[in-house]
């Protein structure tokens, strides 16, 4: 496990060597440009199920978005794909942290930002695997070609963390003929955003496109501890390229990659103040819709979140008597280290300082004086890894359609860590240590207070102001699998059978350091995402290892009763691996052994649809009902361990959840000039009866009852035999699961003479409310945004003036709880991060 940084140089030169006689994989999204020449402007191609295809034709709910798509509704990021997409929620927290993808409401039980922790929706660029759910957020300044978004479990063809659905980027690929663009914005609170990329033949046969993009915004978020600069700003850039080789019809081989740099500043957001908190045991809860945060206070001092990441892929495709052979080989790296003011506040938390060494640190401490301490966390994070993929497939011509593949995937993580800093304007003395005392009253000028060590790694004499870890985890995910369809087009009919086998091998190791009673200083830093030497870190765990073994089908079902209209029914396993609690190590103070792995979770997603398009395709109209059942629901909760001395996060497997909802998008060209749309849908997943919450349990059980807001107990029996009164969750939602999203637009095209047209759009899109945590006391999220654009374009030159979310709407986008220090563990206070308010600006483009 301490040889996860080497190279996979030579894994990688040996298939592309083996694939050089095959060929590559296409991503899973394109660009339509080539397949809509001949077929109408009105053409989406797709290759969900690794063959283009009209997205018309495809039995799979799909949201697809080209470049100009993007452009035509302000879509910069992440976040705004999820405010204009229904049925896609996404939040983040810190700057960029914790990027996490929810499809159809069906938000993951658990959130932990552990990376050996799959996504339930995963995110494949050019059709590549991202582990890192940190380094995501590009499309503002990465030359995309198209988004799509498969709605439903994708494992049978795409297989791991593909749970709930897929996000597939495509970046835009080389042509035959010389074309170009470039584009410029510009916006209020200093936003500045370049994009430009050149396309076309460096000789017969050998196509090029390089890309490139610049964005930097100066942020929205006012700060009360540094009024002089904004929070959410950051400076981002992205360069892509790509090569084609197309000697003939019958063979391909692309070349491409790209290189992502990102530096942020924390989020607006705030800690929500004790005396709002209204429920739980001794009111140690916040029951409603949590409030706008109105007095973001950041340290000034704290640094950017700095995320970078690079990819590279041989994609290559080969034609033979109707088969198609195909490969792509994939390397991607990403490193993160993100920060976030962890007291919530510019002033810091009030402490005393003390002396103390050994056993006398346990209990009361006393302390000499009261300082205040401005406490800061950080995260690391390195990731590796590669993929290669190969498969044979048929034509699109026979009504007989099959595809076999093969496809190995690795992905290293040899470091991840989180730690903490505190800064009190000087440094302490030898021996003396930081004493938390409470923050509900304002302590005596000197007194005692409890010396938590284990749980507050900062106090250490030579962490004033460094970045310290206790611990950190390294962990390899090797994945190995076969896949493959069948499909057989009879008249009206149409049947495809798919499935994937999974042979996932998952090791996890903790690497810690001993309490610092009597070892003052021994808590260490770790410089960027440096993996630390040999016995820094001295106690090393057990190499945890398992292998997780899975098969999911999905079977489809259309049929055409007339050309326009396709009705279609599916079901499909989707299957989430499990893996190990690793954040901490397993000892008195730290979680239970039972703990340390947890099992896959799995669903059945059932679907019935319809796709049509009426009145000479000006009118489309898409709907499906669908119905999840989800077992093994991965849970996060908080150790069982009596005798921690810190409320350590697991995953858990507890219970089940159903779904049932619906969605339905119309899209009506009603003129030349004039068109309407808007989709809908509802999801409405539930636990069902034994579901129980168990990193609840001190702020909703007192004496056994449910305390004030929480939902009714229930008892269970854990590994040990033992049993224990935990909030029963039947009934309740997943924890930021979306019941409602709708989106209704407008759009008019004015043609003003031969050459130039007014095109203005209008784009309201509603998201619902959802709930923080498992007990469903805690909402937020419910807002309706307005985004407008109104450009003058030409065949090759657009100007436009836009604005999004036009009316300033005030809403809170996430918020997260965590204990926080000086607080007891049964507080876990929320942090409330704001949504972005109105932006204005113009932007400018030129084709050629």
């Amino acid at each position: 496990m301490r040889t996860f940084t080497k190279s996979v140089l030579f894994q990688t030169t040996a298939l592309a060597v083996m694939s050089a006689g095959l060929f590559a994989t296409p991503a899973m999204a394109q660009s339509a440009d080539d397949a809509a020449e001949d077929e109408g402007d009105q053409i989406v191609v797709v290759a969900t199920r690794k063959r283009d295809e009209n997205i018309q034709d495809v039995p799979i709910t799909i949201s697809a978005l080209t470049d100009e798509d993007l452009a035509e509704r302000s879509i910069s990021s992440l976040a705004d794909l999820g405010n204009n997409t229904p049925g896609v929620a996404i939040n983040s927290i810190a700057g960029g942290n914790v990027q996490t993808i929810y499809i159809r409401g069906l938000a993951p039980a658990n959130t932990t930002n552990d990376l050996n922790v799959e996504a339930n929706v995963g995110v494949f660029i050019d059709g590549i695997y991202q582990t890192s759910r940190n380094t995501l957020d590009l499309i503002s300044v990465l030359d995309v070609g198209q988004i799509d978004v498969a709605k439903g479990p994708q494992s049978a063809l795409y297989g791991r963390s593909t749970f709930a659905g897929a996000m597939g980027i495509s970046t835009g690929k080389p042509t035959d003929e010389f074309t170009g663009r470039v584009s410029a914005t510009v916006g209020t609170d200093d936003d500045y955003r370049a994009k430009a990329y050149i396309s076309g033949p460096l000789a017969e046969g050998l196509n090029f496109r390089l890309g490139g993009g610049y964005a930097k915004f100066g942020g929205w978020g006012d700060n009360a501890g540094n009024p002089d600069d904004n929070l959410n700003g950051y400076e981002k850039y992205a360069v892509s390229g790509a090569l084609e080789f197309a000697p003939s019809d019958s063979f391909r081989a692309v070349l491409s990659g790209f290189i992502y740099d990102s530096k942020a500043e924390t989020s607006a957001s705030q800690i929500i103040p004790l005396n709002l908190l209204n429920c739980g045991n001794n009111n140690t809860l916040y029951c409603g819709d949590l409030p706008y945060p109105t007095n973001s206070s950041v340290s000034p001092g704290l640094p950017d979140t700095h995320a970078k990441s690079w990819q590279a892929s041989l994609l290559m495709e080969g034609t033979l008597d109707g088969v198609k052979v195909s490969s792509v080989t994939g390397i991607t790296r990403a490193e993160n280290i993100g920060y976030s003011d962890y007291d919530g506040s510019a002033n810091g938390t009030l402490m005393g300082v003390g002396t103390c060494s050994g056993l006398a640190c346990f209990g009361a401490v006393p302390y000499s004086r009261l300082v205040r301490v401005n406490l800061g966390i950080s995260t690391r994070e390195k990731v590796e890894t590669f993929s290669q993929e190969i498969r044979l497939q048929s034509d699109n011509q026979s009504p007989f359609q099959w595809i076999f593949g093969g496809a190995y995937f690795v992905s290293k993580v040899p470091l991840l860590s989180s730690g903490l800093s505190a800064s009190s304007g000087a440094p302490l003395a030898a021996g003396e240590r930081y004493i938390q005392v409470s923050q509900f009253t304002t302590p005596a000028a000197t007194g005692t207070g409890a010396y938590d060590f284990s749980g507050n790694i900062f106090q250490t004499a030579n962490a004033d102001t460094d970045f310290v870890m206790g611990s950190y985890s390294a962990s390899q995910t090797k994945n190995f699998s076969i896949f493959g369809g069948v499909g057989y087009e009879l008249g009206q009919f149409r049947i495809n059978l798919e499935g994937r086998y999974n042979v996932e091998r998952k090791l996890a190791q903790t690497f810690s350091i001993t309490n610092a009673l009597g070892l003052p200083g021994l808590y260490q830093a770790i410089n960027g995402v440096d993996v630390p030497a040999a016995g820094v870190f001295p106690l090393v765990s057990p190499q945890y290892h398992r292998t997780f073994n899975s098969f999911s089908p999905r079977i489809t079902v259309d049929y055409r009763p007339t050309e326009n209209i396709m009705l279609y029914a599916s079901a499909a396993r989707g299957v989430r691996a499990g893996g190990f609690n690793t954040v901490n190590p397993v000892s008195a103070t730290g979680i239970l052994a039972d703990e340390v792995a947890y099992s896959e979770e799995k669903n059945w997603t059932y679907e019935a649809g319809i796709k049509s398009q009426w009145l000479d395709n000006s009118l489309t109209f898409n709907a499906a009902y669908f119905k999840v059942d989800w077992t093994d629901a991965q849970v996060s909760a908080f150790t069982a361990n009596p005798t921690a001395t810190n409320p350590a996060r697991i995953v858990q497997n507890t219970g089940a959840i159903k779904a049932n909802g619906f969605e339905a998008l119309v899209e009506w060209q009603a003129t030349d000039m004039f068109g309407i749309g808007g989709s809908f849908i509802y999801s409405d997943p539930k636990f069902t009866a034994g579901s129980y919450d168990g990193g609840s349990v001190a702020q909703c059980i007192v004496s056994g009852a449910s305390a004030k807001g929480c939902p009714a107990p229930i008892t269970i029996t854990l590994a040990n035999n033992t049993t224990r009164v935990v909030p029963g969750l039947e009934g309740n939602r997943t924890a930021r699961s979306v019941k409602q999203q709708w989106n209704l637009h407008g759009t008019v095209a004015i043609p003003v003479s031969d050459s130039w047209t007014i095109n203005g759009r209008v784009d309201v899109n509603y998201t619902g409310p959802a709930f923080t945590n498992l007990v469903n006391v805690t909402s937020f999220g419910e807002r309706t945004l307005a985004n407008v654009r109104l450009a003058l374009d030409s065949d090759n030159m657009s100007v436009a003036l836009w604005a999004t979310n036009l009316f300033d709407e005030k809403y809170v986008a996430n918020s997260i709880s965590q204990p926080r220090a000086g607080f007891p563990n049964t507080f876990s206070l929320n942090e409330i991060y704001a949504g972005e308010t109105r932006r204005v600006g113009v932007s400018a483009s030129y084709r050629f």
